[in-house]
């Protein structure tokens, strides 16, 4: 089990590079601020030969949705894709940035017995709860995404 946010997994498929695009380019569509219509593709994003970055079309808030670059190998007989999924870079600067702002608070005033022991315990803790929770709802979503990739490059779906 992996514990930072961040997931890399190669898909291997028999199927030449001209075919996983297109299986692709069926569940992809471009990227829109304002989506009204439930009727879309599960994925938003961009491809091209070389590879792709997608997300996938939700229509809840999401903070940790991930991010899922892709790179296209053409092997012998097979094509790779090589995926990385992980957080957006402004989520994980966001989140460093209100952890320091939070510990850099709440440890000094702990340290300086100017607080009751057992809230301190409270004030400590809080953010551990608070990240189980982040790493939950980032790797739910990494997997199901992990599955519905894997079903479309192999031609499963």
């Amino acid at each position: 089990m992996k514990v930072l946010p961040y997931n890399t997994f190669t898909i291997l498929t028999t199927d030449p590079l001209p075919i996983v695009l297109q299986r692709l380019g069926a569940k992809v569509e471009p990227t829109k601020i304002f989506r009204f219509s439930t009727k879309h593709a599960p994925y938003q994003g961009t491809i091209s030969e070389q590879g792709f970055q997608i997300s996938r079309i939700i229509h809840y808030r999401n903070s940790f949705l991930p991010v899922i670059r892709g790179d296209f190998e053409v092997q012998p007989h097979q094509t790779a894709v090589h995926i990385q999924m992980s957080l957006h870079p402004f989520v994980m600067a966001f989140l460093g940035f209100w952890f320091l702002c939070w510990y850099g608070a709440v440890v000094p005033v702990t340290l300086a017995n100017a607080m009751p022991s057992n809230m301190a315990a409270v004030f400590l803790g809080m953010p551990i709860v608070m990240l189980i929770v982040f790493w939950i709802a980032f790797w739910t979503e990494a997997n199901r995404s992990h599955s519905e990739l894997a079903q479309i490059i192999q031609g499963q779906v």
